[in-house]
């Protein structure tokens, strides 16, 4: 983030050794309820493995929980997991009747994937991402205890740590807030260069204000060409359910986002501003119809062409912010292990029909 790392009055140098190992610790899913309070409990790194001590998983599907072994990501690992993540399927052939989709079935959105160009014409389109790799999967969730020194310097001491962070007032708020590690930046950029490729140009750019969506966001931005064109809108009614336990001044406010040069909508007015501390699923659900509904509206003014609208955030979302757009029901039971389905940077389309209004979702291919 060039922004950020031209502040050098805010943010500390990097510093590089490879030789040291990331903390081997099982880290926070995204689905974050009755978990966050591991993270400020816990004083020191359980255990350090080495490279050769990690075990792959099996299944590409499942490298974004902490139900199974971590995982290392690495340069050699190729970017086409993260634009093109492989979904399993029940079928060759999407269903016709969108309702018989239900708890047991496998979820709409990773159903087999569309091109990004619609086949009926539409009006408007959401193009839901999940954000990219977060730095607690990667080298578990204490790791801000070994990345920052006595003096509270930042020093990253592995290759796939972000060269540079900015200033937080508490360090222990990274235990909650985690930034994306180096490829993860890179994947998300990456993704917006092929955007770029496939004439996809946004609008509009929504982001939970969560740091690993922000983050994303930018580099999505900046893969396409247009981080100083569209202004980021943080909306905290995107932010996933169970984050903001530990309230909500543990996020960057868009202010702050201003402040290191970054292009935020700071005219924007949020939907929604205070999200419940405690929070059930049925409840998580309608607060995702509330605001995707509120974002459909507020653009309903503004017709005269298609409208692409970016919507980043979290595992959860393709199915929390799109099941009263199709008319389906939620899936409160099975809220988690739909979650687990979501790969990094996985992007679901939504798009509304001009001639009906109707909404479709579908996951996408780049070919």
């Amino acid at each position: 983030m060039n922004n950020i790392n031209s502040d050098k009055s805010a943010v500390t140098e990097q510093t590089t050794d490879d030789d040291l190992l990331p903390v081997g610790v099982n880290s926070l899913s995204d689905y974050t309820p009755n978990k966050l309070y591991l993270l400020v409990s816990s004083s020191v790194p359980v255990d350090i493995t080495t490279s050769s001590g990690v075990i792959t998983q099996s299944n590409s599907n499942n490298n974004n929980n902490d139900l199974v072994p971590q995982r290392r990501s690495s340069k050699k690992r190729s970017f086409i997991r993260y634009l093109i993540p492989i979904s399993r399927t029940r079928s060759s052939s999407i269903p016709t009747d969108r309702h018989k989709f239900d708890a047991q079935s496998f979820p709409y959105y990773q159903q087999p994937r569309a091109s990004i160009q619609p086949i009926d014409p539409c009006d408007m389109r959401f193009l839901i991402i999940r954000h990219g790799e977060r730095v607690d999967r990667y080298f578990g969730s204490n790791w801000y205890l070994t990345a920052f020194d006595q003096n509270e310097q930042y020093r990253p001491y592995h290759r796939n740590f972000p060269s540079s962070l900015p200033l937080r007032a508490n360090r222990y708020f990274w235990a909650i807030d985690t930034p994306l590690t180096s490829a993860g930046l890179n994947a998300a950029e990456q993704l917006g260069r092929v955007f770029q490729s496939k004439y996809f140009h946004p609008n509009y750019a929504y982001s939970s204000p969560a740091m690993r969506c922000v983050l994303t966001t930018i580099q999505i931005l900046k893969g396409l060409g247009l981080e100083n064109k569209i202004p980021i809108r943080i909306e905290p009614g995107l932010l996933e359910l169970g984050a903001a336990r530990f309230g909500m001044n543990i996020f960057f406010q868009p202010t702050d986002w201003h402040k290191y040069g970054i292009n935020v909508d700071l005219s924007y007015q949020p939907i929604l501003t205070n999200i419940p501390p405690y929070e059930r699923e049925d409840g998580y659900y309608l607060r995702s119809k509330q605001v995707i509904r509120e974002i459909e509206r507020r653009h309903n003014e503004s017709l005269s062409e298609l409208q692409n609208i970016l919507l980043i955030a979290h595992a959860t979302s393709p199915e929390t912010l799109t099941w009263d757009l199709i008319g389906k029901q939620p899936n409160i039971g099975d809220l988690y292990r739909l979650s687990l389905n979501i790969s990094y940077l996985q992007t679901v389309i939504t798009e509304r029909h001009q001639e009906n209004k109707f909404w479709s979702v579908k996951p996408i291919r780049w070919s």
